[in-house]
């Protein structure tokens, strides 16, 4: 049963590898955040988009190497509307923007997170409920870090054919309801992009501010007041990536 739910969880059916690789570039001089943006604009594509785990992962290691251990901007804006996202980010399927539904009822207006359950339906619910996870029962949050800590994610139910084999799971493991990687915010891309990829560290957002950072010691996003002046990331027009290396998972 333990293996089942594990399964769920983390594999959403999909290749969880990025299509595109896209190129970091530091640039350790400090501007406001829609300075930063102009000047990578100019001279690249624009602020850093983080479309997936490869990307954070690239991110990560250039910042590493560098050896610069301030905040710096990233392309994140909180500029609405409200959209519902799958927590996986970009993959070949899609760039994570919820299309296919399976609603119970209509979703709460203040809630933003979601589950399924024993029945297939969705239902909304605060992120703060606990439902189960492995072998007990966690937040959505945690329960993303942690199948981010296997290189993998919350899973994704983009289809009525993953719907249905997520919703066989379920019934085999004896649950009524379990999370997915269902949530909503009102963040976007600097570059206008859909990529829900998100990779907030513990406790954000807490509605500082309408602007995104990188932490290099928490290793993850802040949120924080726009006119602040840090070093910032842009990006690099993204390469197409022809044959996406990353792993599939089916039910045991």
């Amino acid at each position: 049963m333990v293996l089942t739910v594990i399964l769920l969880l983390v594999s959403g059916y999909v290749t969880l590898c990025s299509p595109t690789h896209r190129e970091f570039y530091l640039i350790n001089g400090a501007k406001i955040w829609a300075d930063a943006q102009s000047y990578c604009r100019s001279n690249y594509a624009d602020l850093a988009t983080i479309g997936s785990q490869d990307d954070m992962q690239r991110l990560v290691n250039m910042v590493s190497a560098s050896g610069v251990t301030a905040e710096m901007w990233i392309g994140l804006t909180q500029t609405g509307p409200p959209a519902w996202l799958w927590s996986v980010g970009e993959t070949q399927i899609g760039d994570g923007v919820v299309e296919y539904t399976n609603w119970g009822s209509l979703p709460s207006s203040t809630d933003n997170c979601g589950g399924m359950r024993d029945d297939g339906k969705w239902f909304s619910t605060p992120c703060t409920t606990t439902l189960p996870y492995v072998c007990q029962g966690t937040s959505w949050l945690y329960a993303q870090q942690n199948c981010r800590m296997n290189n993998k994610d919350l899973a994704s139910a983009r289809s009525q054919v993953e719907n249905l084999a997520l919703q066989q799971i379920i019934n085999s493991a004896a649950l009524s309801s379990v999370w997915i990687g269902l949530f909503r915010d009102d963040w976007k891309w600097s570059d206008q992009s859909d990529s829900s990829f998100r990779h907030w560290a513990s406790g954000q957002p807490n509605y500082d501010g309408l602007c995104t950072l990188y932490n290099p010691s928490l290793k993850g996003f802040m949120d924080r007041g726009c006119t602040y002046s840090l070093p910032f990331i842009c990006y690099e027009d993204p390469i197409k990536v022809p044959e996406c290396q990353g792993s599939v998972e089916s039910p045991a």
